[in-house]
């Protein structure tokens, strides 16, 4: 595996799978440590400058189980710029699954949200690396996650200049709130 540092946004925390290559921005983020095998053809730089500038949309994306209950809570923030949001949703679903599957959940729904409020976004960002390499790689069983991650595939498909992106979970703290926060809408009704 190879990895491209980038030193001067190091902070953002950011780690980028473009075109099967990864840049680390990032080394403390345990989750880069995949068995993934990535062949690297180096960074884009004109992707680094156009996810700095205030233009840029976003679409970051958690979710949160609880067993006790048993539920998944899903968190989705469509930002303008890395600081402004624009918009934001949570969904509660009874049922707790996998970890994975829950994460596959949020990257579904929130990109269902986005076609259905006219939201483009540029970037989409999830903290699930496994669920990134998945969706960006051919990977395919017969399982009910692979289902899904078609459905993903077919949604990514109607955002064709969008990239799918990892974060760690630190810079992905707003969505991963909401998400928590739409665990307890079921105790409020």
């Amino acid at each position: 595996m190879l990895f491209f540092t980038v030193p001067e946004l190091r902070p953002s925390g950011i780690n980028l799978l473009l075109n099967n290559s990864l840049l680390t921005i990032d080394y403390q983020d345990a989750q880069i440590h995949s068995s993934a095998s990535i062949v690297s053809k180096g960074p884009c730089p004109e992707v680094l400058d156009q996810i700095f500038l205030p233009s840029t949309t976003a679409l970051f994306v958690d979710a949160a189980l609880s067993f006790s209950t048993p539920a998944t809570g899903l968190g989705m923030v469509f930002m303008h710029g890395m600081s402004h949001i624009q918009h934001s949703a949570r969904i509660h679903k009874p049922g707790a699954s996998s970890p994975l599957f829950a994460e596959a959940q949020a990257l579904a729904e929130g990109l269902q949200w986005c076609l259905s409020s006219n939201l483009a976004p540029a970037y989409i960002f999830s903290d699930c690396l496994n669920l990134v390499s998945k969706v960006n790689g051919n990977w395919h069983d017969h399982s009910p996650l692979s289902t899904l991650v078609h459905k993903i595939r077919t949604f990514l498909s109607r955002f064709p200049e969008a990239s799918l992106l990892h974060v760690s979970r630190q810079h992905n703290d707003k969505t991963h709130s909401l998400a928590k926060q739409a665990l307890r809408l079921r105790d409020e009704d």
